[in-house]
């Protein structure tokens, strides 16, 4: 939020020269945090940055009530209302509250000769200060009522209205209303209408109607100020997807006190900017009962939240420099919350107020007396963070996306037959109505637009929850996933050669990666994938000893790149890190530096269409071996002699003794095990001198 030194200045006695480096230091001291000090024309300028349950500091007095309070200084009494003559406003129109749940009080005021016309230069600078653009005097007093109060205010050409009576009801499901913005919207029940004896005028709390709107022609103006529910306005602004300065303000919660008083700033900044002459009286319907209520805070309450234990002198000085009226009654120190104060509501709210206006640098730092044992709690925290410590080593830049995504847009990455996402109730937005099973299309999403900028490098990695489907009444499960989208080369340009690029056998050997993160040496088993969003024959499945699917990854299938509009060749990878971590977790191991010669025999195998050289592997490392053995793919070649279709793979075994010295007897007899074994794999066999 934009504020105005100037303006501040104003509404504080005796500030002429209050600096903006004291007013930014004092408001981030207390919570309010001004992130930047800038300049419009010859004002200075703070960007606070208000927290959610502050809405008494959307406006220039309450920001002012928080300087008046850190520095010592008292806030300006809000000048006298403007003389009235004329009709009162109680005999020109009638307020009737339909709805009491979404509106809690609703006032008219009116004020009568308006001339609209251009605002004076001190209106439009001051307007630019704050961010906004000057329309006219009788738009722009509104403007400056809600950013001195923080109550948004509306005014209606009273002459538009049909009848003397104004209703405040809920929208009638499928009615319609063309706001100020010229955009013709269909309303739902549960939003707040404002209407007139023939149809719906605003949509309360958030946008005028056109039908009302202030003319040049406009003599009498209607001022409208009130309380809407929050829940009402906030639904509203975003199924409709309009959100304006007012629903900002009025969906955090406002001061139901302060609608009369912005009445009377409404009616002094119109007679003020466009000569016109206030009504007496105003009509001022309330539903609602009074904010005032009262909060009980006991100092060893203070002491065990804050560290250290306020003197009650200190505590009452505190509560009184925030306005907050104490008053001390035995061990406790009853305060009067003030109607603006709506986030007050309990003992540990004035616990923070205390500690907010005395300091939080006098919170005491302590060591932690003892260090707890590691539980199964914390354990996929830290695999979390080992495994984004690896990827980002490996050259990849992590992404954040949201869990909510758009229905079916996780399908081709989720197994056949998984359950379906679980829907959001609200969604904030149509694309972002289900939480998501599989992380890889929001970072595919981010790899797309990297590219489509014109980045030719795109590692991005991402480790998040996503959210599996239960039993109605019950809480989801929410295993982390860890995802990669990759385009670009695998190994840069070098004099010796070009850059090579990514391929299929990189994205496999990024998942080897994730997996030894979270697995340690735990095998698994790799077969050909069956995710739908990879391309056939090109991407590999990973699988754990029970057969549940652990990891996949490949290029793109080029069908799906091409209906969902993203740049094709993508290499993609996923891990379930909570399954993986199933599978057992890595355990600290130790292999001794060799002392002894190795050895290692050669297997040359061919391949028929449809078998699997993991299987090959998986059938080879089931042979007891006389010494530890790796097993390593070093040549691949098709075509003749070969069959259409067959795969001639060369595999290399290697035995690395610890203890003694290997014999070739020892390695013959190993190796015709080994053969032995790889006749029981099928499509498999030995290749022979001829082929």
């Amino acid at each position: 939020m934009l504020i105005s030194l100037a303006w501040l200045r104003e509404l504080l006695v005796g500030a002429d020269r209050l600096a903006a480096e004291d007013v930014a230091r004092a408001l981030s001291a207390r919570g309010l945090t001004v992130d930047a000090v800038g300049s419009s024309g010859a004002d200075t300028v703070l960007d606070i940055d208000v927290p959610a349950n502050r809405p008494d500091a959307l406006g220039h007095r309450g920001v002012a009530r928080e300087v008046a309070a850190a520095l010592g200084l008292a806030l300006a009494p809000p000048p006298d209302a403007r003389a009235t003559s004329g009709a009162p406003a109680d005999g020109a129109v009638r307020v009737v509250i339909d709805a009491p749940e979404l509106c809690g009080r609703y006032t008219a005021g009116i004020v009568r000769g308006v001339r609209v016309g251009p605002s004076p230069a001190w209106v439009v600078e001051r307007l630019a200060a704050c961010g906004l653009r000057s329309i006219d005097n009788v738009v722009d007093a509104s403007n400056l009522v809600m950013l001195e109060l923080g109550q948004p205010v509306h005014f209606f050409d009273l002459a538009r209205l049909a009848g003397p009576e104004i209703h405040v009801r809920g929208a009638r499901d499928g009615e319609r209303l063309t706001t100020l913005d010229g955009v013709e919207r269909t309303l739902a029940p549960g939003m707040v209408v404002i209407a007139d004896a023939r149809r719906a005028v605003a949509l309360g709390g958030v946008m005028g109607g056109a039908a009302t709107e202030i003319g040049h022609e406009t003599r009498d103006v209607l001022v409208e100020a009130a309380w809407f529910a929050p829940a009402a306005v906030r639904g509203a602004a975003r199924a409709l997807g309009l959100s304006t300065d007012a629903s900002q303000r009025f969906e955090r919660g406002g001061d139901i006190e302060a609608p009369s008083a912005a009445q009377v700033s409404a009616a002094r900044r119109l007679a003020e900017l466009a000569g016109g002459t206030p009504a007496p009286g105003l009509v001022d319907v309330r539903v609602a009962g009074a904010a005032r209520r009262s909060v009980g805070v006991r100092l060893s309450r203070a002491r065990t939240l804050l560290g250290y234990e306020p003197s009650r002198e200190e505590a009452i000085g505190a509560l009184e420099a925030l306005g907050l009226s104490p008053r001390s009654e035995g061990e406790r120190i009853e305060i009067q919350v003030p109607s603006w104060r709506v986030d007050l509501e309990r003992e540990a709210d004035v616990v923070e107020e205390i500690g907010r206006h005395l300091g939080y640098d006098r919170i005491p730092s302590r060591m932690l007396s003892g260090v707890s044992a590691a539980s199964a709690a914390t354990s996929a925290p830290r695999v979390e963070e080992r495994v984004r410590d690896r990827l980002a080593g490996l050259g990849f830049h992590e992404a954040f996306n949201y869990a909510m995504i758009a229905p079916a847009e996780d399908d081709p990455f989720v197994p056949a037959g998984a359950p379906a996402p679980l829907v959001l109730t609200n969604p904030i937005a149509e694309t972002l109505a289900v939480l998501r099973r599989a992380v890889l299309p929001g970072l595919l999403r981010a790899a797309d637009q990297n590219l489509r900028r014109g980045a030719t490098e795109v590692r991005l990695f991402e480790v998040g929850h996503v959210f599996e489907g239960s039993a109605p009444g019950a809480l989801p499960e929410e295993p982390s996933h860890a995802a990669f989208a990759w385009c670009g080369s695998a190994e840069p340009p070098h004099w010796s050669g070009p850059a090579r690029p990514a391929d299929a056998y990189d994205a496999a050997a990024m998942i080897d990666e994730i997996l030894a993160v979270a697995a340690g040496d735990r095998p698994f088993r790799r077969e050909r994938a069956d995710v739908a969003a990879l391309h056939p024959g090109r991407s590999t499945l990973w699988r754990d000893g029970d057969g549940r699917r652990i990891a996949w990854s490949g290029p793109l299938h080029p069908a799906l790149a091409d209906r969902i509009g993203v740049t094709p060749g993508i290499l993609v990878g996923e891990v379930d890190l909570h399954a993986a971590a199933r599978a057992g977790a890595p355990r600290p191991s130790h292999i001794p530096v060799p002392r002894l010669p190795g050895t290692s025999r050669d297997l040359s195998i061919v391949l028929s269409p449809g078998a699997e050289a993991g299987a090959v592997v998986e059938a080879l490392r089931r042979v007891p071996s006389p010494a530890p053995a790796s097993f390593v793919w070093i040549d691949r070649y098709e075509g003749k002699p070969l069959a259409p279709g067959e795969v001639a793979m060369t595999l290399r075994v290697i035995l690395q003794p610890l203890d003694r010295t290997l014999t070739d007897a020892d390695a013959e007899a190993y190796r015709a095990e080994l053969l032995g074994a790889l006749e029981s794999v099928r499509g498999a066999r030995l290749r022979r001198i001829d082929t």
